[in-house]
C-alpha cells in the first residue's frame, strides 16, 4: 500500500515525516494560487534536503504549462501532481504536457463528486501516469485538503475501472485510513488535513502521521 504525506511546510516537519517513510511527501510550491500549505521557493530549498529517503511530490494548483514547468524546475520531483487541470485542461493537453516532462510522471487529481467522476476518471487516465480521487467541499467547490470524505463506492468503482494505480484522498487520517482501504481497494492512501496540528494545519502531527503509516501498511488489499 503506497503511502503518501502532504502539507510540509517546514523543515522540522519534513525531517519529522521522512523518519517516518511514507512512500511519497508532497511539496506546495507558491505558484501565486491561494493555498494554506505552499511554501516560497527559500522555504522549498530547506526542506528538500531534509526528505532523503522518500520520493518527492510537486503538487501544482497551476493549468498554465510554463508555471508547471518552472514549478518541476525549482522542486526536482520524483513525482508532478496535477490537482486542478481536469477543471481547465483537455485529456490531450494533459498528455502533451505529460510528454514534455517526460519521464517524470505524472498524477492527476480527480474530484468525486458524483457518478459522473467514474467518466471523467476514465478519460484522464489514458493521459497520467496515477490518479488522486479527492473531495470537492460542497459550498465552495473547492477540492483537495477540505478535511472531508467523499463517497467511497464511486472511488471503488473508478479503481475497478482504470487501468493506472489510484491514490485515495480526502479527509484521511489514522481513524478512517483502514475502513477506506477495505471499502476501496486503492493503490495507496493520502494525508493532509487529517496528519495536520489541530492548532496549525500547516505542521504535522508526529503521532497522526506514525499511525496513519502504520495502519495503511497494515491493510491487507
Amino acid at each position: 500500500m503506497l503511502t503518501q504525506i502532504y502539507g510540509i511546510t517546514t523543515a522540522a516537519d519534513a525531517a519529522l515525516v521522512n523518519a517516518l517513510r511514507p512512500d511519497h511527501v508532497g511539496v506546495v510550491l507558491d505558484e501565486g494560487i491561494a493555498s494554506w500549505a505552499s511554501v516560497d521557493p527559500a522555504r522549498v530549498g530547506e526542506i528538500l534536503p531534509e526528505l532523503r529517503d522518500v520520493r518527492v511530490v510537486a503538487l501544482s494548483l497551476s493549468s498554465e504549462r510554463d508555471r508547471i514547468r518552472r514549478t518541476v524546475e525549482l522542486v526536482t520531483p520524483s513525482w508532478l501532481h496535477l490537482a486542478r487541470a481536469v477543471d481547465a485542461l483537455a485529456p490531450d493537453e494533459v498528455a502533451r504536457l505529460r510528454e514534455e516532462l517526460a519521464p517524470l510522471p505524472v498524477l492527476l487529481t480527480i474530484p468525486v463528486r458524483d457518478g459522473a467522476s467514474i467518466a471523467l476518471a476514465e478519460r484522464y487516465a489514458a493521459c497520467a501516469d496515477a490518479l488522486l480521487l479527492d473531495s470537492a467541499h460542497p459550498a465552495t467547490g473547492v477540492v483537495g485538503a477540505t478535511g472531508l470524505v467523499h463517497d467511497w463506492s464511486l472511488s471503488r468503482r473508478i479503481v475497478e475501472r482504470v487501468a493506472v494505480p489510484v491514490i485515495l484522498a480526502g479527509g484521511l487520517g489514522p481513524d478512517n485510513v483502514l475502513e477506506a482501504i477495505e471499502r476501496t481497494r486503492p493503490a495507496g492512501v493520502d494525508s493532509a488535513t487529517r496528519t495536520s496540528r489541530d492548532e496549525d494545519r500547516r505542521r504535522k502531527d508526529p503521532e497522526r502521521v506514525r499511525l496513519f503509516l502504520a495502519r495503511a501498511r497494515a491493510a491487507r488489499v
